[in-house]
Order: C-alpha cells, then structure tokens, then sequence
C-alpha cells in the first residue's frame, strides 16, 4: 500500500486585509460575510446563475448565494485576469466545480452568516461549520469515526466544539480529494499530529495539512492543502 501522511493540528490565524498571494507557495483563504449582499456588484452573475438565486424561496438562502457566488466571481478574476461575468465553470470529477482553462484551484463553504473561498494553484479543500449548540451527533459518530477518534470527542471537556472540529477535518480532506469519501470518512484521519493513509483511496499523494481554525466562539473551519504550502487568510471586501 503506498500511503500518503497528513498532519491535523489547531492555529490561530490573523485575518488581513491584503491582496493577492504573490506565488504557487502559497494558499489564500477569503473569509465572506453574507450580509455583505447590500454591497454586492451588479451585472457580475450570468443569467443561470440569477435564475437559480431566483428559486431560493428565503431572502437569506438568497443573499447568501448571490453574495457567494459574485465574491467567487470577483476573487477568481483577479487571479485569472479575466472579467468576472467571463469566467467559465466546468463540472470536474465527481462534479466538483473547475475552472474551465485555467490552472488555479478553488473551493468554497458556506454556514450560517459565513462563507470560506480558497484559491490555490494545486488541489485544496476547505469545510466551515457553525457550532450548533446541542446538536445531536451520536448518530454521525458511529458511522464517520473511529473509535479513538470517538473517546477523544466524548472525552474532551468542550466535546461539542471538538466534534465540529474533527468533522471539518474529514470533510476539507474529501472535498480535496475530489474521490467522494462520504462512504469512507472512518478512513480519514482528525485527530491532532501525523497520520499515514492509502494514497488510493485518497487520491492524494505527498505530506498533506489539515489546519483547523477558529473564526470566533460560533464557527469553525477547516483547510486541506499540500503540507509544502504557506496560508494567508484574507477579509474579502467588494
């Protein structure tokens, strides 16, 4: 078996107002507010995208979509130099959404009043979740945890948060992978330090990170990347 080692550990991240990474060593994360939506430019979305914003029923399921959707365009653009409404998406492996022709890699989470942007030029995945207090995830351990994985959460004095924070770890290595885990995530590793995994089942070869983050006391995050990669975290403004 050829294996693949990741490394889950916890930071805590500043968030800058910058620009641009400057090179391919480095991984950007975008943090977006939703109720940004008042600010959001018009004339960026193409008509496909209008009429399925169109459908959401809530003004908040809405919002969070236009105002998603229009950061990703304006984000992609400045890495691509090409005009936000021009930038054409294909459906990638297991439908994962790709840029058409170009090399830069992106992937997107949404939660509540939050959404996360990662843009990278090699393959990356990034999860958020709300912490939702008294969340029922007994069922989600048994089928998505090992049992040591299980004794940590159950253990741990916060095992609410811990549970969140392991989740996003399995989910940004799947949505990395681009294989659709959902039936293996007993096979992905969480918990804190190095880990050896089946390259063929990932599909992902090398030393991989999982750096966990907390945005404040109700959301946390999660982004998978080659572990060679330094990452910056980004306010997004329009």
């Amino acid at each position: 078996m050829t294996s693949s080692r990741i490394f889950c550990e916890q930071i805590e991240p500043v968030w800058q107002n910058g620009t641009l990474s400057p090179s391919e060593k480095y991984v950007d994360i975008w943090k977006v507010h939703v109720e940004d939506y008042q600010l959001i430019p018009q004339n960026i979305l193409i008509q496909d995208e209008q009429v399925k914003a169109a459908r959401f029923l809530h003004v908040k399921d809405r919002a969070s979509f236009l105002t998603r959707r229009t950061a990703l365009r304006i984000l992609l653009s400045r890495y691509t130099n090409v005009s936000p409404s021009e930038i054409e998406f294909i459906s990638g492996e297991n439908k994962k959404p790709e840029l058409k022709s170009n090399k830069i890699c992106f992937n997107v989470s949404h939660s509540g009043e939050l959404a996360l942007i990662a843009v990278s030029y090699s393959p990356i995945g990034v999860d958020l979740e709300r912490v939702v207090t008294g969340f029922n995830y007994s069922d989600v351990l048994k089928y998505s945890f090992t049992e040591q994985e299980i004794d940590h959460i159950e253990q741990d004095s916060d095992s609410q948060k811990l549970f969140f924070r392991l989740w996003t770890r399995k989910e940004a290595l799947t949505k990395a992978s681009s294989k659709g885990l959902d039936d293996d995530l007993k096979e992905i590793p969480c918990l804190d330090g190095w880990h050896s995994m089946d390259e063929n089942l990932i599909a992902l070869k090398g030393d991989w990170l999982l750096n966990s983050f907390n945005i404040n006391t109700e959301y946390t995050g999660c982004i998978a990347c080659e572990a060679d990669k330094v990452v910056n975290y980004f306010n997004f403004e329009f």
